[in-house]
């Protein structure tokens, strides 16, 4: 076998794994920064509802904000759960209405309005969408959908405030749960790189004692060949010194055995390197496959979760990394061939009003539904992406600004065209979108910005429209 070759070839697979893993690593760690920085923001959200609460909620946040590890933040889960049930409690008080101000404010003109004192609606899509966001997240465990998908069915416009603790304490565990089965991920993968560590480590063992094999071989034929040397010129000396053929005779005879002895040990040492060395190239053979198997589904795993952090989970397009990834390589591809570019932007009309009048869920649909006829009509060459919210981005590569214009018009018509029915009344659900080419000179961020306006000049119009920038 070719050990030198095989030894390189695993090399190279090893170091791109590891490579892969790296960059797993920090988006992991990306994804966990983001969750925790979320859970703190949810916790300034529910403070206010009792001191029992509001302390277990500070000591949340000041571990969050000392990058506590999930085994410690886990030890603030049963306290606050407690806290949270101490709400339900019989004569427990009543959150003081001045807990709605730990919310995102409201417009002055609503804050100055008298009303009377009841309890508030959390009516404030601010910290809906925040939760929403953070279960989308979540939503991209597989295991963690249907819980997502509970809580996400409780985010209606008529939460009431002191609900909020209700809602966020299973937020709150699920992401801990998260977070954890990240870390355990990373741990597998890391187990398994140290395995294929030690797998190298033994092939490089095995080439040493390989070359170790050769070295003794080659030293066992010089030294066969010194000792025939020797007895042949023994030999030879002999019969000189020699007076008659039967002296002659014995000393040959003598000198014939000594070399037969030299070359039975010659052959002996030979077939104990070559057993070992068998013993050897067995050993390896079934090292490297187990090695290969476990390289191989590594691949797979890094793969898998490299598609499924590109993916957005709701709607199963791309998300916004892999457009930024993909608008890099077409800026690159426009400045080295200058063939046309185009950017369009689009979102859906009034959709809050979808969320604040049918509930999220329903908000969901409308957004696979756009999605799913998004990319059935697609040509091969574009790719389109979801950016954030209801909001989308395309790219049209190789199409000038006229044909992208109309590109994105036909997809606008058939939009407007599906048939939404929401609790057995049809529901009308238009977009409105901005397109630009790329111009010289121009970065990602520049194009990106003129479709946007664009975009908001469509809606400015009167929605449902495209408009060029």
């Amino acid at each position: 076998m070719n050990t030198a070759s095989d030894i390189e070839t695993w090399r190279k697979k090893y170091f791109d794994s590891l490579s892969s893993l790296e960059i797993e690593q920090r988006q992991f760690k990306v994804m966990e920064a983001a969750l925790k920085r979320l859970a703190g923001r949810l916790c300034t959200a529910a403070l206010g509802q009792s001191s029992q609460l509001d302390d277990i909620l500070r000591k949340l946040q000041n571990a969050i904000r000392k990058d506590a590890s999930i085994e410690e933040l886990d030890k603030h889960t049963p306290a606050l759960t407690d806290a949270i049930q101490a709400l339900d409690q019989p004569g427990s008080s009543a959150p003081p209405l001045a807990s709605v101000a730990q919310l995102p404010a409201k417009p002055a003109a609503v804050a100055n309005t008298a009303a009377p004192v009841v309890a508030p609606s959390l009516v404030d899509e601010r910290v809906r969408g925040l939760i929403a966001n953070v279960l989308g997240e979540l939503k991209r465990d597989p295991d963690l959908v249907k819980q997502a998908d509970d809580i996400d069915v409780r985010l209606t416009p008529e939460l009431k405030v002191e609900q909020l603790a209700e809602v966020l304490a299973p937020v709150s565990e699920l992401v801990g749960t998260r977070i954890k089965r990240i870390e355990q991920a990373k741990q597998e993968i890391e187990v398994l790189l140290s395995h294929m560590v030690g797998r190298l480590d033994e092939i490089g063992q095995f080439v040493a004692e390989q070359s170790r094999s050769q070295n003794e071989s080659q030293a066992s034929s010089e030294t066969l060949n010194v000792q025939l040397a020797g007895e042949m010129k023994a030999m030879g000396e002999s019969v000189d010194a020699a007076n008659d053929l039967h002296q002659i005779r014995a000393l040959v005879r003598n000198r014939l055995d000594s070399i037969d002895r030299h070359l039975q040990e010659f052959r002996q040492r030979e077939s104990m390197l070559a057993t070992a060395m068998r013993t050897r190239n067995e050993h390896m053979r079934t090292r490297i496959a187990e090695l290969e198997g476990q390289a191989k589904r590594l691949q797979t795993q890094l793969v898998d979760q490299q598609r499924l952090s590109t993916i957005d989970a709701l709607t199963k397009v791309p998300n916004r990394l892999a457009y930024e990834k993909r608008i890099d390589d077409e800026m690159k591809r426009w400045q080295r061939f200058k063939q046309p570019t185009c950017i369009a932007v689009w979102d859906v009309d009034h959709f809050k009003r979808v969320n604040d009048t049918y509930g999220h869920r329903a908000g969901d649909r409308v957004l696979r539904s756009l999605a799913d006829c998004v990319s059935s009509r697609i040509r091969s060459t574009d790719f389109v992406a979801r950016y954030g919210g209801e909001e989308f981005v395309m790219i049209l590569a190789g199409t000038m600004l006229d044909d992208a214009i109309r590109v994105v018009e036909e997809l606008r018509v058939a939009i407007s065209s599906i048939g939404f029915h929401f609790r057995g009344a049809p529901v009308s659900i238009t977009i409105s979108a901005g397109v630009t080419a790329l111009l010289p000179g121009d970065t990602a961020g520049a194009a990106f910005d003129r479709a946007d306006k664009a975009l908001y000049k469509a809606k400015e119009s009167g929605r449902n429209r495209c408009l060029s920038g």
